[in-house]
């Protein structure tokens, strides 16, 4: 299976390393991190989803778009790729993809909550109001293992993060309410 082989002691650094700075908003840093961890890792997705993921945060849609297509040829059953897809297309004006890819990877991957967020995410942007706030009901106290966040916090980040790109979010000021909490592990 591609990516099989576990990345280094130096690749794990550099992991961590970028996922770091990520936090901090050091996104060149970051970047520059992950690339060498794909540097370091050629066969593996992992490197490339989360530079991708940075490259949407600062709106360089085409590359974040390059970096998940390798992805998907080294890896088409990477973890999580097809949400790092759906968030591209959500920030791209593609909601009716997002939403369509989304709904296909929960029945492969059921109870993923970024597949989930993903899903109302569309609704809200396809105007799909009442879907949205009725998806958003049921995110709000759902933790996700890996981030151990809960989901009415990574969806007011996602949220915030799609204005601050421009993207114009009708009615989103009803989704705190929908989300209900709050629910924190911070």
């Amino acid at each position: 299976m591609p990516g099989d082989r576990q990345p280094d002691g130096e690749v794990r650094r550099l992991l961590d390393d970028g996922r770091r700075r990520r936090r901090l908003g050091e996104y060149d840093a970051a970047i520059a991190a992950f690339t060498s961890a794909s540097l370091r890792w050629p066969e593996a997705a992992r490197p490339l989803c989360e530079r991708g993921a940075i490259l949407i945060l600062l709106r360089r849609y085409a590359e974040a778009l390059a970096d998940y297509q390798a992805a998907q040829r080294l890896d088409p059953g990477y973890p999580g790729l097809r949400s790092y897809l759906a968030e591209l297309y959500l920030y791209t004006g593609r909601a009716a993809e997002a939403l369509a890819l989304s709904r296909q990877a929960l029945l492969d991957e059921p109870g993923d909550l970024m597949h989930d967020i993903n899903i109302a995410h569309a609704h809200l942007l396809l105007g799909h109001t009442a879907e949205a706030l009725e998806c958003y009901a049921r995110l709000g106290g759902r933790l996700h293992p890996g981030k151990e966040r809960y989901g009415r916090d990574l969806v007011l980040q996602d949220l915030r993060l799609m204005q601050e790109a421009g993207l114009q979010v009708p009615q989103a000021g009803l989704v705190p309410a929908a989300l209900g909490g709050p629910f924190s592990t911070r």
